[in-house]
């Protein structure tokens, strides 16, 4: 076949010389800043209706999809600074739904224990239970349920009944016009109509803090909590309308034990929970009858962090757990719904999976399926014909293929304790490259997960590398490491962050002088702590809403309010003021060489704005260079699209001033991502 003449070939050599250019220009910012375009999607009963949730965390709404014309029908939409955290199906037209708010040491928001409920044409929208009844955006005609001081949570939305849930009642106390959850009462079961939100009680349970389930004919027949002598406990009955047989269920960690779901034969129960002389969250069951219980699962180096049910959702099947990325384990690999996920697992290769939702008759599955590349995709699956039909991305604009990916490390700390965790490249090759080291939030009971971030993919795109370390005191990893960090803010912790940069560099990933801190909240606190300890190690630091005066959050800030607030944080801080003085960063500003920028919202409720005020004056007054950006009305993290884009395009520009960096070509015939 003859070539191009001279002419065709310079005009294809200037068409790929300007594809280059534009390859070579940074994607812009709102491409990583944006919303997602769905969260939780889940299908209807009948197949007909995909529900799902979307917005930003300022603004959630839930909307209803049918998926015969892909339009959508109807809505609800969050306020007041409340979000829609998940709804369910009660029938094929009515779905219900909860809000949630961010609380201390949550990595998600928090369901607030109230439950309203919309038709699927967005219609009828009603508050159906909680202490807010009759004062919220609803109109809800509940001004009678006022006194109701109670969290409700769903327990059953009866397979054979459509107007009706049953939800668990816990009640609170009241102390100083103040609610608290009350661990000590006793839950209740109600019937909840879900069009008028008229309650029956049924049932009560003589446990406090108890967990219960129903067995396969949605009958209340098995509770665990902890009895007179604060000994944790099992109540179950034997058959639906027993009295309730009590037994002590010794050999398990105070608060660890979780109920599931009952087993095939009515008389034994699946839970996890972490066992006497153990540090990680296994897998068991329960003979109700014998008392015997029985180890199915338990993975040696990591929680087991959900279960997993067959397409009916009444059986466990097996179990998930995350070590670098998420992994499974089939009770039954034969089983036919354990086959299906090992089916979609080889169909959808390199992602993990999920199973949001399926129809009733078990023919249409909703599978949902993610990576460190990808933010997720939603598909329906056809079981019968084994045909997957694509419905819709979480980001639909991403284009994986220009993402990089997030590779699982292993770090040794100077203790000899095995820290994982990932490292992000801006390009292929063996670099050095300049670094961000971002310790995540919390910090307790959370870590950084294999999953799509897109901090880490806009850092990336720049041409910086990124490094994130689960730092002892993360979760997941077992209960000896998440104690290990208690009292370490500012040690131990720190040390590891420090010593996962030291990894870098000294595998020659980055250069010492080239390397940047960076984070949120607690990560925040880490950033500060780090050029105070390490001040050659880090050529910037950059703190997003973080705390700085640790004695301060015993004064402010939300977490004094929480119920339990005071002893959490000497459990984590301790209450020596002059150790609180040593590790907090606002004390230590004299020691910090490297320039700091700090981000802070006024209306910050957990890390009050003062944090920040203190952190800047201690740096002027120290003679530190210190950028400030100041956030008018926005909470802690919490902030809009168009604010998120300004913070980032500020933070990106502080950057490029102290730790320059060639800008990444993302393009698809160069990504890592390919």
């Amino acid at each position: 076949m003859p070539g191009p003449g001279n002419g065709q070939a310079l005009a294809l050599c200037a068409a790929l010389l300007g594809s280059v250019a534009a390859a070579a220009e940074p994607l812009p910012i709102d491409y990583f800043t944006r919303d997602d375009d769905v969260g939780l999607m889940q299908v209807s009963p009948d197949g007909e209706f995909l529900g799902a949730i979307t917005g930003g965390s300022d603004l959630s709404a839930l909307i209803f999809i049918d998926l015969a014309t892909m339009k959508m029908t109807g809505g609800v939409r969050a306020s007041g600074g409340d979000e829609i955290i998940g709804f369910d199906w009660v029938s094929d037209t009515r779905i219900v739904y909860y809000f949630g708010q961010r609380f201390p040491g949550d990595e998600f928001p928090s369901h607030t224990g109230e439950i309203f409920a919309v038709d699927r044409d967005g219609k009828r929208d009603e508050q159906l239970y909680g202490y807010r009844a009759g004062n919220r955006h609803t109109g809800s005609r509940l001004g009678s349920r006022d006194s109701i001081k109670a969290s409700g949570e769903l327990l059953s939305t009866l397979e054979a009944d459509d107007d009706h849930i049953l939800i668990v009642e816990r009640p609170y106390k009241v102390r100083y016009n103040t609610l608290y959850a009350d661990p000590d009462a006793f839950p209740r079961v109600a019937r909840i109509d879900v069009y008028s939100g008229e309650r029956d009680l049924v049932d009560a349970v003589p446990l406090s803090d108890a967990d219960l389930i129903v067995d396969h004919d949605d009958q209340v027949r098995f509770a665990i909590g902890y009895d007179a002598d604060a000994k944790l406990a099992v109540l179950w009955r034997p058959e639906p309308g027993d009295d309730w047989t009590e037994f002590n269920l010794p050999g398990f960690v105070d608060g660890t034990v979780v109920p599931h779901r009952f087993g095939a034969d009515g008389h034994s129960v699946v839970f996890t929970g972490v066992a006497t002389g153990d540090t990680v969250r296994g897998l068991y069951r329960v003979d109700l009858a014998t008392r015997n219980v029985e180890l199915l699962y338990r993975h040696p180096g990591v929680d087991i962090d959900r279960i997993l049910t067959d397409l009916t959702d009444r059986s466990v099947i097996g179990a998930g757990f995350e070590t670098d990325r998420p992994g499974y384990y089939w009770l039954d690999p034969d089983e036919p719904s354990a086959r299906l996920w090992r089916m979609l697992e080889k169909a959808f290769p390199g992602k993990a999976i999920d199973i949001t939702s399926t129809t009733r008759d078990g023919r249409l599955a909703l599978v949902h399926t993610w990576s460190d590349v990808n933010p997720g995709d939603y598909y329906l699956f056809d079981v019968e014909e084994k045909h997957a039909t694509y419905i819709q991305s979480a980001r639909s604009w991403i284009d994986p293929t220009l993402m990089h990916r997030r590779e699982p490390v292993v770090v040794t700390a100077r203790d000899g304790r095995k820290l994982h965790g990932y490292f992000t490249r801006p390009r292929e090759g063996d670099g050095p490259f300049p670094l961000v080291v971002l310790p995540h939030g919390g910090p307790h009971g959370i870590r950084d997960h294999w999953q799509f971030d897109w901090q880490v993919q806009l850092l990336a795109s720049r041409g910086y590398a990124v490094l994130q370390i689960n730092f002892r005191g993360s979760g997941g990893y077992g209960r000896e490491f998440q104690q290990a960090g208690y009292g370490e803010w500012g040690a131990a912790m720190q040390d590891d962050v420090t010593d996962a940069t030291r990894w870098a560099i000294s595998e020659g990933l980055a250069e010492e002088g080239s390397v940047c801190i960076f984070g949120a909240s607690y990560g925040a606190y880490a950033a500060l702590m780090g050029v105070v300890r390490e001040p050659s190690l880090y050529a910037c630091a950059i703190g997003l809403a973080g705390v700085y005066d640790l004695e301060l959050m015993y004064e402010s800030g939300d977490i004094r309010r929480w119920r339990v607030g005071e002893a959490w944080l000497q459990k984590v801080l301790g209450d020596d003021p002059e150790l609180l003085k040593r590790r907090s960063p606002v004390y230590r500003a004299g020691e910090i060489e490297a320039p700091v920028m700090l981000i802070h919202g006024r209306n910050d409720w957990r890390a009050d704005f003062e944090h920040a005020v203190r952190m800047r004056k201690a740096l002027e007054r120290a003679g530190k260079s210190v950028e400030w950006v100041e956030l008018s009305g926005e909470g802690h993290g919490v902030y809009d699209e168009e604010t998120r884009k300004r913070v980032y395009e500020q933070l990106l520009a502080f950057l490029d001033r102290h730790l320059p960096a060639e800008p990444a070509v993302v393009s698809a015939a160069t990504s890592p991502a390919n």
